[in-house]
């Protein structure tokens, strides 16, 4: 066998093994990231995260947990690089309540209150979430829409009836 032959060979057995096993690849690289994470080194673990996104665009776990670093960095590059984040993978994936809820803390940075209701919102009624539903309440009240505020409070008590802080904003907003 020559050598360029064995070299085709090679390379096409690493092709096929790589889009074959791609999404194991992705989910060995989150965990390096949530490994690099766990030691404090968070400028490593997005590195990972990320590397994990581009291995495989259709993990949603890599994508929640790049966007969510991101949007924990407090500061408007990170903000913008989460939503655009969350934002590609849920036209990639389709809806995930863990994405829309990066997506809205990262709105919240911005000071973006109505997209932030809004994704709260989506979050909320896929999870059935009534944390989330709260936070979308919080954002209507930003924007001084009670009546938006107490829809959501009714929705979050709704999802969760002993959920005291979504009582507790209906009682102040009667």
């Amino acid at each position: 066998m020559t050598r360029l032959r064995r070299l085709l060979l090679a390379a096409s057995a690493l092709t096929a093994a790589f889009v074959l096993f791609h999404g194991q690849l992705a989910a060995a690289v989150v965990t390096r990231g949530d490994d690099a994470l766990r030691s404090g080194d968070v400028t490593t673990a997005i590195r990972f995260y990320g590397r994990a996104a581009r291995l495989d665009p259709a993990s949603v776990v890599a994508a929640d947990r790049l966007a969510f670093e991101l949007a924990l960095r407090h500061d408007r590059s990170g903000a913008t690089q989460a939503i655009a984040v969350a934002t590609r993978s849920l036209a990639q994936t389709g809806p995930d309540p863990a994405l829309f809820a990066d997506r809205a803390f990262a709105e919240v940075q911005l000071h973006r209150w109505h997209d932030a209701e809004r994704d709260f919102s989506r979050a909320g009624s896929l999870a059935h979430d009534a944390r989330y539903e709260h936070f979308a309440g919080r954002m209507a009240l930003r924007r001084a829409d009670r009546n938006a505020a107490r829809r959501y409070a009714r929705l979050a008590i709704a999802d969760d009836p002993g959920f005291m802080p979504a009582r507790s904003m209906l009682r102040t907003l009667r």
